[in-house]
């Protein structure tokens, strides 16, 4: 008998779009971790398994080395299905967590969660097989006993942005029992002209270089460093903030509510925005309340708005409609691949799509922009499939990763998909 973990993305991935082209939710960061992650340390002893759109799996299974979309199932197996949506409390484990009784689980009129044997399962294989599609669990509320429970089930993109400083501290709080706080001076290079305030929720990886004139103020919450981070002089970090491995902060202020992923260059000013790895905001410029994909270059002084002259909430566009966030700070929503040119300027709420280059500098008029869209900010055409993904694989080769033919099959995918979306432009 084993003990089966299946995180699975529902029928809203869409609402996460442009970040969820080309990745399920669960692998959005929010705060330290990625949401899988997250849920999965819940369960120590369990087998993960991730589900998700049957075009992801080939790019998914790379990147995370995981099992995606496997369902070797013994009977007596326990198996809990867990909605890759949800960012878990302390206590997760305590609320759903594995049994031979079968139950369902709906927070609302979402489905949250199933635990079963892999005998019970087989009544609904079909069903779970493919939980990315639109109203596939119906059948199951209207013929089966379910559970409400009260869950945290992100929404929007924006959500995970508002929730990025809480999570900071609560990813920080459940991972430092097994951190070694004691020899952060010993095991990286820390200039003396360095100063750190309220020490003790400051974590440092292995081989950083935090260089003099850095300010590291975790007086506002916890500050955690990966290895191999790089901080140059005159940089100002606020926690609570969390720095992912081989990344530079090249100048300027990190305020507080920030991630930054892997391999991540930032400088200017970021406020309570989340870097989802391998990006660039190497120059001045402010990005605040805004949620950044992979291998996004910022040109040189490109600003966001992040709230509106006269405070009202900021309503962002999502599949096609006009969505009220309900919060007064929204900043911008930038796919993986999105390039801007020095100047750029992005407007509240502004949603750019996957494989999108701008540049001519001034605002962008539009509320959203499509997938592999190209031009400046007055006029947009369709970016040509064969020139995004060849500039991909230049960025990419750039910082050593390579860009695989999984990933180009990807990149047409989206494409394809898009393509209704382009016309209008």
């Amino acid at each position: 008998m084993a003990k089966k973990l299946y995180i699975f993305e529902d029928d809203k991935f869409d609402q996460f779009f442009p970040l969820t082209y080309n990745r399920p939710v669960y692998e959005l960061i929010c705060g330290i971790n990625k949401i899988k992650d997250k849920i999965a340390s819940f369960f120590p002893d369990a087998e993960i398994i991730l589900l998700c759109r049957d075009y992801l799996e080939k790019v998914l299974r790379i990147k995370t080395k995981q099992k995606i979309n496997k369902f070797e199932i013994k009977d007596k197996d326990e198996l809990l299905f867990i909605n890759g949506r949800l960012i878990p409390k302390r206590d997760l484990s305590e609320r759903l967590n594995f049994s031979q009784e079968e139950e369902f689980f709906w927070c609302g009129e979402d489905f949250v969660s199933w635990r079963g044997t892999g005998l019970s399962f087989k009544n609904y294989e079909n069903i779970f097989k493919a939980l990315y599609v639109k109203d596939r669990t119906k059948p199951i509320k209207q013929k089966r006993e379910i559970s409400q429970i009260e869950v945290n089930l992100i929404s929007y993109l924006w959500d995970l942005v508002n929730l990025n400083k809480s999570e900071i501290e609560n990813d920080f709080e459940r991972s430092k029992q097994h951190l070694d706080f004691k020899n952060i001076f010993k095991r990286n290079e820390i200039d003396d002209q360095t100063l750190i305030y309220d020490i003790d929720k400051v974590y440092l990886g292995k081989d950083c270089r935090i260089e003099g004139q850095v300010v590291l103020d975790a007086r506002g919450g916890p500050i955690f460093i990966e290895d191999n981070v790089t901080i140059q002089p005159q940089t100002r970090v606020e926690g609570p903030c969390y720095v992912g491995e081989g990344s530079i902060l090249v100048g300027g202020k990190v305020r507080e509510g920030t991630s930054i992923g892997p391999v991540c260059r930032v400088g200017g000013e970021a406020e309570q925005s989340i870097f989802l790895g391998y990006s660039n905001k190497y120059h001045e410029g402010f990005l605040g309340h805004s949620y950044v994909g992979e291998w996004v270059n910022l040109g040189a002084l490109t600003t966001n708005s992040d709230l509106k002259n006269n405070y009202s909430s900021v309503k962002v566009m999502v599949k096609g409609e006009l969505v009220d966030s309900g919060l007064v700070k929204v900043g911008a929503f930038l796919g993986d691949h999105v390039k801007t040119g020095i100047g750029t300027l992005l407007g509240t709420g502004v949603v750019v799509g996957f494989a999108t280059n701008i540049f001519g500098g001034g605002m962008i008029k539009e509320k959203s922009i499509p997938p592999f869209c190209w031009g400046d900010t007055n006029t947009l055409e369709e970016y040509e499939l064969d020139k995004a993904t060849e500039t991909a694989q230049i960025v990419m080769e750039r910082r050593k990763m390579k860009f695989s033919q999984e990933e180009k099959v990807l990149f047409r995918k989206i494409f394809e998909m898009t393509e209704e979306k382009r016309k209008g432009k």
